[in-house]
């Protein structure tokens, strides 16, 4: 089964901490002080994640997220895909990209 969550605006240290996972000073400090928007607490934004990993009613390809205020909070549910998570060529990178970071290559399958 290969299927993908999000966890909506969970309130973590991943939002403060950007795409640099604490490594250097925050980019995004406003999102710590952000109270008007919609956030849930991490037991409820883990659901999507476990829903995805681990429910035998999770359906293979499926993208599992919140399901109220645009995807911010609320229970499972089958997500919309991101527009940038639908570029084939994106998609292609980030495949070669798991390959040299893992040192795994499989056989390509789209030439048939």
């Amino acid at each position: 089964m290969s299927n993908a969550a999000h966890a909506g605006f969970t309130r973590t240290n991943l939002i403060s901490a950007g795409a640099s996972l604490g490594r250097e000073k925050p980019r995004r400090q406003w999102t710590r002080e952000a109270k008007f928007l919609p956030s849930q607490g991490v037991e409820r934004g883990s659901e999507p994640l476990l829903y995805a990993a681990a429910s035998p009613e999770a359906v293979s390809g499926a993208y599992y997220g919140p399901s109220r205020y645009f995807g911010f909070v609320g229970p499972t549910t089958i997500a919309r895909v991101p527009r940038s998570a639908r570029k084939p060529r994106l998609g292609q990178r980030l495949w070669k990209l798991a390959e040299q970071l893992t040192n795994v290559e499989l056989p390509d399958t789209t030439q048939r």
